[in-house]
């Protein structure tokens, strides 16, 4: 990522992308007149983009992207605009991208822009060979019309190690489940720790047995892949931590209550959380952020066999609370329920769970907003606010003590489905169950957004890695106060 004053020209870079607000007045730049041609004959009303100057040998092509103003945050509208650009690029082959920043842009937006170029195009090509692909431009570049200071320069590094760091997320969703196994989870922990500079530890089953994580064994029973507790910690300036957990179940098949074939393929990302906790510690790791951070990912997968769990079972995990099973395919509460009662033992200033955990979440937010629940208003809040910042948005459920009544057992002290109705939020309050009242927690039900099926500005089609850059936002808005 290249910071460069001036406006290109000369083919600097292949394509120029253009954030075109509405409001804008005209600059006098050379690409102003092609744009306003296409935005007179287009008719386009709304976001649209297009390009609008191609083959130039002088100049490079220009990419514009048209965006409502006040809409959206600036930052955001920069991020969209910069990934859809980056992504034009990649589509036409292109070697080198850069995008014009407006004029008297903040570090937020700054920063938004160099998200959008790393995270726009991002793809995982892995697993097939090169025929046919299009190689990713080489050269990113965020164009200012004059000078730059250290807070812009700082604010491009940090958007530069959070996206990639999103993009290391989303290559882990991405794999398919007989290669991310819970041991490729853990051993990706491991790799990550060595190379920025965090600690990592794992739990295998011995230990987990020993140690009496009831919940997470009861649901690797039917796997051959052995279960595994992967715990990672940034050090930062010491003090309490804020523990981040991630739901590791790295295919779900259902169990028992095996699930419809149909779309099953899809349970690969059931893991989606731990990805995200992976790419946080990271990035934690990477910035040298100063608040001690935690992270937490019960890993394993949840599959039919003869000594899978069952519904009707009763299994006790590290809280030493029965739980009744009700129903095998609401496993990731299970294994939350284990790694939720550790985390307590950090006397964290700040628990946050983040987890595919009901399809119940899609009817209710569908594709566009994270549920979050919690007995904080306040940390809801401020989930929210950098939500806006990051352009993951949430959206509070309630914790109503009356839902609770649904997940009452007959014999044991809670079930693990409280029915069909309001799934999300009983889901959210068997979690509660496993918290403290003093305890600072929000759970993120992720699972309408840990995947795309269309690109769309800053996010290309497939795993999304979302949580990554939203806690960030979250924890460094906490650190200013």
């Amino acid at each position: 990522m290249e910071i460069r004053s001036g406006i290109p020209v000369g083919r600097a870079v292949d394509a120029l992308v253009i954030p075109w607000f509405d409001d804008s007045p005209p600059a006098g730049e050379w690409w102003e007149e092609a744009a306003g041609r296409w935005l007179e004959d287009s008719g386009t009303r709304g976001e649209g983009s297009a390009w609008v100057r191609l083959g130039a040998a002088e100049t490079p092509d220009v990419f514009i992207v048209r965006l409502q103003a006040g809409e959206r945050p600036a930052a955001e509208s920069c991020r969209r605009a910069a990934g859809a650009g980056v992504r034009a690029a990649r589509q036409r082959g292109l070697k080198s991208v850069g995008v014009r920043v407006p004029d008297g842009a903040d570090e937020d937006t700054w920063q938004a822009a160099a998200e959008g170029l790393m995270l726009g195009d991002w793809r995982y090509e892995g697993l097939r060979d090169a025929t046919g692909r299009r190689a990713a431009p080489d050269t990113r570049v965020l164009y200012a019309a004059g000078s730059t200071s250290s807070g812009i320069r700082a604010a491009v590094r940090r958007g530069s190690v959070l996206a990639e760091a999103q993009n290391v997320t989303r290559e882990l969703v991405t794999l398919p489940g007989n290669m991310a196994t819970p041991a490729h989870l853990a051993a990706a922990a491991e790799r990550l720790g060595r190379e920025h500079g965090f600690r990592t530890e794992v739990r295998g089953r011995d230990r987990l047995e020993e140690e009496g994580f009831g919940a997470l064994l009861a649901v690797a029973r039917g796997s051959v892949e052995e279960p595994c507790f992967i715990e990672m910690e940034h050090a930062g300036e010491g003090g309490d931590p804020v523990v981040v957990v991630g739901k590791g179940v790295t295919f779900d098949a259902g169990g028992i209550s095996l699930k419809p074939a149909s779309g099953m393929e899809d349970m690969k990302y059931d893991m989606a959380g731990a990805a995200a906790v992976l790419g946080i510690l990271a990035a934690a790791a990477r910035l040298d952020i100063p608040q001690r951070v935690v992270g937490l990912v019960p890993a394993t997968e949840n599959l039919p066999a003869g000594n899978a769990l069952k519904p009707g079972d009763v299994v006790r995990g590290l809280s030493g609370k029965s739980i009744e099973i009700i129903n095998t395919d609401a496993e990731g509460r299970l294994i939350l329920s284990d790694a939720l009662t550790y985390a307590q033992r950090l006397a964290p200033k700040a628990v946050v769970d983040m987890a595919t955990l009901t399809g119940a979440c899609v009817i209710a937010l569908g594709h566009h907003a994270v549920a979050v629940l919690t007995a904080s208003d306040g940390l809801a809040e401020e989930l929210s606010a950098a939500g806006e910042v990051t352009g993951e948005r949430t959206w509070p459920l309630p914790l109503w003590r009356e839902y609770r009544a649904q997940l009452d057992s007959d014999i044991a002290e809670i079930k693990n489905t409280g029915g069909r109705a309001a799934g999300t939020i009983t889901a959210g309050w068997f979690l509660r169950d496993f918290v403290a009242d003093d305890v600072r927690w929000a759970h993120l039900d992720i699972a309408g957004t840990a995947w795309a099926k269309e690109a769309h500005g800053w996010q290309p089609k497939g795993a999304t890695g979302v949580g990554v850059r939203l806690v960030h936002e979250w924890l460094r808005a906490g650190e200013r106060g």
